[in-house]
């Protein structure tokens, strides 16, 4: 009887363990660890994130950059380019300007001196107008390697002095009209990079190759006649190759 009561009494001593034992392992009561983030006591960014940080600052440094090319002054050419940066990978470049007298087509083409003065010439501005859409396969838009077209419309103008027939078939002393019309589709491989000092000044070297359309009227000496000027019009379709640099500032 005695050994009956003592065994009853151990069983009641035991089932509270066992209630907080089952408690334990089926995750009921138990105390939970407090979730702990690891802190940088020495302020100090990781190495990917300052990677990425570098990546965006590429990314999302300039929104537009204002350019000049010296290199097509000697075709007659002064444009200012105008670039704006669409997204991380895409921008949009577009240049106005103004044409003069085609240095390259007068002394390469035709042989005269780099500055003739011919008091029967009268060299007008014309227009130049061109239009891009670049695309940065590394990302970071206006700066790197990057594949754009480009549409490029320009018209040189001048006028010539001299004796010409009319269309009466009698000779008149006047002027006649010599100019050029081009419109040019180029697909264009170049990089863009900034200086190391300020990263805002920009230097934008480039290759391209495309097709070139228009006409000419060009004012020439007639062939039975050389004291008589006439115009001699022609359709242009050729292909074409251009190179260069343009410089500028970044913002």
């Amino acid at each position: 009887m005695i050994n009956a009561v003592k065994l009853m009494f151990f069983l009641v001593l035991l089932l509270p363990g066992g209630g907080i034992l089952r408690s334990q392992t089926s995750g009921e009561g138990a105390v939970r660890k407090p979730k702990i983030d690891k802190v940088n006591v020495f302020g100090e960014t990781p190495a990917d994130e300052r990677h990425d940080t570098v990546i965006n600052r590429v990314a999302t440094g300039a929104f537009w950059a204002v350019k000049c090319n010296p290199v097509v002054l000697f075709r007659g050419e002064v444009p200012v380019y105008l670039e704006r940066r669409l997204s991380r990978i895409f921008s949009l470049e577009a240049a106005l300007g103004m044409t003069f007298e085609d240095f390259f087509k007068t002394s390469v083409v035709q042989g005269k001196p780099l500055f003739p003065k011919d008091p029967n010439v009268n060299y007008l501005s014309g227009f130049t107008g061109k239009l891009s859409f670049r695309y940065f396969p590394r990302g970071g838009a206006l700066s790197g390697l990057y594949i754009s077209p480009e549409i490029d419309f320009k018209n040189y103008r001048k006028d010539v002095s001299g004796v010409y027939l009319g269309s009466d078939a009698r000779y008149a002393s006047g002027k006649l009209r010599d100019q050029q019309n081009y419109m040019d589709l180029k697909a264009l491989v170049g990089f863009q990079k900034t200086d190391e000092i300020s990263h805002d000044f920009y230097f934008d070297w480039y290759l391209g190759a495309g097709l070139r359309a228009g006409y000419e009227d060009n004012v020439v000496a007639d062939e039975k006649n050389a004291n008589v000027i006439k115009v001699n019009h022609s359709d242009v379709l050729s292909p074409l190759i251009t190179l260069g640099v343009k410089i500028g500032l970044g913002f």
